[in-house]
């Protein structure tokens, strides 16, 4: 999940494109991975707070927000990240195993 939202996030030209991306990968993918019980129905609850920020940057980007705000709100969702994996540690490695 981190690695996601690393790979979007410290891009210097946030594009709204990238961001949709990388949300349709972690909805395909979040839901696999609880529909073959390799992850928790409250990690992947979980999970979908995060993939809700993401739609919610890629909306700000696509409506012309300021960009203090776009970085206020990729900044608050990196910690909710990093915090998400700090307590689910192989979450992220999950994850990206099916990239």
């Amino acid at each position: 999940m981190i690695t996601s939202i690393k790979s979007v996030i410290q891009n210097e030209s946030l594009s709204s494109n990238d961001i949709l991306s990388e949300v349709e990968f972690l909805s395909s993918t979040l839901s696999l991975l609880r529909d073959s019980d390799e992850i928790s129905n409250d990690q992947f609850l979980e999970a979908g707070s995060i993939q809700g920020g993401l739609n919610l940057l890629c909306a700000m980007i696509s409506n012309g927000a300021a960009d203090n705000e776009i970085k206020l709100q990729a900044s608050s969702l990196m910690v909710k990240t990093e915090s998400l994996c700090s307590k689910h540690e192989k979450l992220d490695a999950i994850i990206e195993s099916k990239r």
